[in-house]
């Protein structure tokens, strides 16, 4: 009687199809790792003991990051002076190049936001990385990245059917499994915070996994806490400081909102069958360029005849004369 579903939006089921293929690839490199680990000599498993025995903690940055050839990264915005170093030597705050959108970014460079800086780039894989302030990343691949101070945001939505990617800091690597998750290294300790998806955090051969709402800290003695966080909230402002534009001409109700719930945390939810028809196919024009998300549902919603609320992270939409 209902009649078929309407059909799923290409983009959205591309986000699941690269979400779950993510997921495999990741769990079939856990496996190959774990099996590495139990096949190793006694006498690796005595140097290791003898080397936790004198304080060498941790460091899988020591290991060579995979090399890639040709430019790994487009920068798509920035807010304050942000520079690349091509040499490897981060020198004074004067040194290095500027970037600005549009600029390429090559393998094995540092990048370096300074106090005052943050940044957006995107990979060559599709999938995207945002830096906040005095943030440090070096050996930028496509797949793997070393991060030595700050925090990242990484999203992986737009990289499907890419090799997870590796995020290398002293105290642990962390892997995606189609996510979005936040990674911030302190002095003393490391935090990973996930917001969408999955992780694994790897320490001295040890994995710890963390899914949507789950927050994972780990000291330089690799004590492990673990709580709940919101996926919503004050934590998360600052990835909005160089968040890409979403390109509105042409799109459907249904994709803004997707980006909407993506960029906040806010989980749409219609409260009537006639919000949600209203909602159902209407495709959206002009422009939101430079608005944060709040901003664009205030201009965008009431277009569709629409008006919205927010109750803790669910953003309530209703019909604008119920």
């Amino acid at each position: 009687l209902a009649g078929p579903r309407p059909a799923v939006p290409q983009e959205r089921a591309e986000r699941v199809r690269g979400s779950v293929r993510a997921h495999w690839r990741g769990a079939v490199r856990a496996r190959r790792r774990r099996r590495w680990l139990a096949g190793g000599s006694l006498g690796l498993a005595a140097g290791l003991a003898v080397a936790g025995m004198i304080g060498l903690f941790y460091r899988p940055q020591s290991e060579p990051l995979p090399s890639f050839d040709g430019p790994v990264a487009e920068v798509v915005a920035v807010s304050g002076p942000v520079r690349l170093f091509t040499d490897g030597r981060p020198g004074r705050s004067g040194e290095g190049r500027l970037l600005q959108p549009g600029d390429v970014i090559g393998a094995g460079g540092i990048l370096d936001t300074g106090p005052r800086g943050r940044a957006a780039v995107r990979m060559a894989s599709g999938s995207s990385l945002r830096l906040d302030h005095s943030t440090r990343l070096r050996g930028l691949t496509d797949v793997a990245v070393a991060l030595d101070s700050g925090a990242i945001y990484f999203d992986s939505s737009g990289s499907a059917g890419a090799e997870p990617i590796e995020i290398r800091t002293p105290l642990g690597a962390v892997y995606d499994v189609g996510t979005l998750f936040e990674v911030r290294l302190g002095e003393r300790e490391m935090r990973v915070r996930v917001r969408e998806g999955a992780v694994h955090l790897d320490r001295d051969g040890r994995r710890h996994d963390a899914g949507p709402g789950i927050e994972l800290t780990i000291d330089a003695g690799g004590a492990l806490s673990r709580r709940s966080v919101p996926v919503f909230g004050p934590d998360w402002e600052w990835i909005l400081a160089v968040a890409p534009s979403f390109e509105l001409e042409g799109r459907t109700l249904d994709l803004f909102l997707d980006w909407v719930n993506r960029e906040t945390g806010w989980r749409p939810r219609f409260v009537s069958t006639e919000a949600a028809a209203r909602a159902s196919g209407v495709v959206l024009h002009g422009s939101i360029d430079g608005m944060r998300p709040a901003q664009a549902l205030e201009a965008v919603l009431p277009t569709c005849g629409l008006v919205h609320r927010l109750d803790g992270g669910i953003l309530v939409i209703q019909a604008e004369d119920s």
